[in-house]
């Protein structure tokens, strides 16, 4: 049996990016704001100066989550955890995020008209990792997305020593995967993302982040912005 890969050799790049999960409102028919998002929100961020890329990633509505039950380990989504969908943003530099304020309060403004709640997790500079695994001309289908919190007591110099010494290796050297990115976010803090339109705050029934979710993708690409979803 072969052993995967370490990771430092595999080729990898480092970026700055922030995810955002969101809840599409309840008082319309779901396909009609995951509609709006994909077409008029999404033409609002990708106008915005400053982004290397732009993604929205749509999840199954119906979904249970993929991560097999583990003792001791929280894999089942709760119900106020299942999200809609993530808006990818990733920024040229550490700076670029304030060339797109402008652009930014056109899509706090429009939030309203699609999200019933969005939840912004923002990692600092270099801290987003895509790793090279896929074969020439391949690229990624359907994708996984799966969201881990460390243990109580678990420091965050372990935790991203884990992501990146046990875990990417060993989802690298499956062989299957045409795409594989990593993020480690800093702790959440509400004020960087107040945009006093729709709840910005962590429901309140469950501590943990959700597990997985599997969904297809919906690239948007821009040039840079601030953290808009």
């Amino acid at each position: 049996m072969s052993m995967p890969p370490a990771a430092e050799q595999l080729d990898v790049k480092k970026h700055f990016t922030s995810s955002i999960l969101l809840w599409v409102r309840t008082d319309q028919p779901r396909q009609t704001g995951m509609d709006y998002w994909k077409g008029p929100h999404s033409g609002i961020i990708s106008a915005t100066p400053g982004l290397e890329e732009y993604r929205q990633i749509h999840l199954a509505e119906h979904n249970p989550g993929r991560w097999p039950a583990t003792g001791g380990v929280e894999t089942s989504i709760p119900v106020d955890r299942k999200i809609d969908g993530v808006a990818e943003v990733t920024f040229r530099s550490a700076l670029a995020p304030s060339q797109g304020r402008k652009q930014t309060k056109l899509a706090y403004a429009d939030e309203i008209n699609v999200f019933r709640r969005t939840l912004l997790y923002a990692g600092p500079p270099n801290s987003s990792r895509w790793y090279d695994v896929a074969g020439p001309g391949e690229k990624a289908g359907a994708r996984v997305l799966v969201y881990l919190r460390r243990r109580d007591g678990a420091g965050a110099g372990e935790f991203r020593k884990f992501v990146k010494k046990r875990l990417v290796p060993a989802l690298a050297g499956s062989g299957v995967l045409k795409e594989l990115r990593t993020q480690t976010f800093l702790p959440w803090v509400e004020k960087l993302w107040d945009t006093r339109t729709s709840p910005t705050t962590t429901p309140t029934t469950s501590a943990s982040t959700p597990p997985s979710f599997s969904g297809s993708p919906t690239p948007q690409h821009g040039t840079p912005s601030s953290p808009a979803t």
